[in-house]
């Protein structure tokens, strides 16, 4: 097993003798095992930018190595693997490179005939056949909260703006909530009770419970802060999911369904043209 290192810029240093040298810095060579020869040029494509040159001369060492280590176990395992073995491998190296061909052709074709935008008309076909599918196993909310210092400026217009919510008490939260500790001011979207109570993670159990109740003004105060929270509506487990909540995996699955049926039909056009084009024949 032979194993030549020389010395680079990167700060390397390993002669067996000045011709070598001579040869392998003409050839840009860092290292060499056996037929496996690493090029400076390689490092280059490896070596991490604005680098320090002590990190660099470290991290070269141990790309080298890494690289040394790599070449030396594959020459050893071809050297003393069962050549039926090998062969075996071989085969299932040249099947995953054709897989990865094949689907990477594949890909191209289909996304350029890809909807990139679900019909609406599709999606509300398809929740309606199938709405027993999707019930959720947990409880969404539609919701909106402040939490904010006590002796905030404005402290009671922010709370009248919060519970009357009309849409100049909207402009105006939406003004002053980089004031706010905690904001979330759109009621409007289904969220799972576990992300709200992951943000609300300094509430107690027993008021996170207390969030399970639709339409309902929660103010929980202490010395310090306060929390603003309505609850505008709320869905219990097992309940059908809302379109509007659900509308993201409708269209994934409608994708889906659409590049099946276009990857299916592909395949037998490419078949066609190149029986076609005399590209394919069979002999009988």
């Amino acid at each position: 097993m032979k194993i030549k290192i020389l010395f680079t810029s990167f700060g390397f240093i390993l002669l067996s003798s000045c011709e070598l040298f001579k040869k392998q810095q003409q050839e840009d060579v860092i290292a060499q095992v056996n037929s496996h020869i690493l090029y400076q040029s390689d490092l280059k494509k490896v070596l991490p930018k604005n680098i320090s040159t002590e990190d660099s001369i470290a991290f070269v060492k141990n790309y080298i190595d890494q690289w040394a280590m790599d070449k030396i176990l594959l020459d050893k395992a071809k050297f003393n693997l069962p050549v039926k073995e090998q062969e075996r491998f071989q085969a299932m190296v040249e099947q995953y490179k054709s897989e990865l061909y094949k689907k990477a052709y594949m890909d191209a074709l289909i996304q350029k005939q890809t909807d990139s935008v679900i019909d609406s008309v599709a999606i509300q076909k398809y929740y309606e056949s199938n709405k027993d599918v999707f019930r959720i196993n947990e409880h969404l909310l539609k919701l909106r909260y402040i939490f904010i210092k006590n002796n905030l400026k404005n402290y009671s217009k922010i709370k009248e703006s919060f519970k009357r919510f009309n849409q100049d008490d909207k402009n105006y939260l939406n003004q002053e909530q980089l004031k706010f500790d905690k904001v979330k001011l759109n009621d409007s979207v289904w969220i799972k009770s576990i992300d709200i109570f992951r943000n609300l993670d300094d509430l107690s159990t027993q008021q996170h419970q207390n969030l399970l109740h639709k339409n309902r003004y929660i103010e929980i105060v202490d010395s310090e802060n306060t929390y603003f929270i309505y609850v505008k509506d709320v869905l219990k487990p097992n309940s059908i999911a809302p379109k509007s909540y659900i509308k993201p995996t409708i269209e994934q699955i409608l994708k889906n369904k659409q590049k099946l049926e276009l990857k299916k039909n592909l395949k037998q056009q490419i078949l066609n043209d190149a029986i076609k084009n005399n590209d394919y024949e069979i002999f009988k």
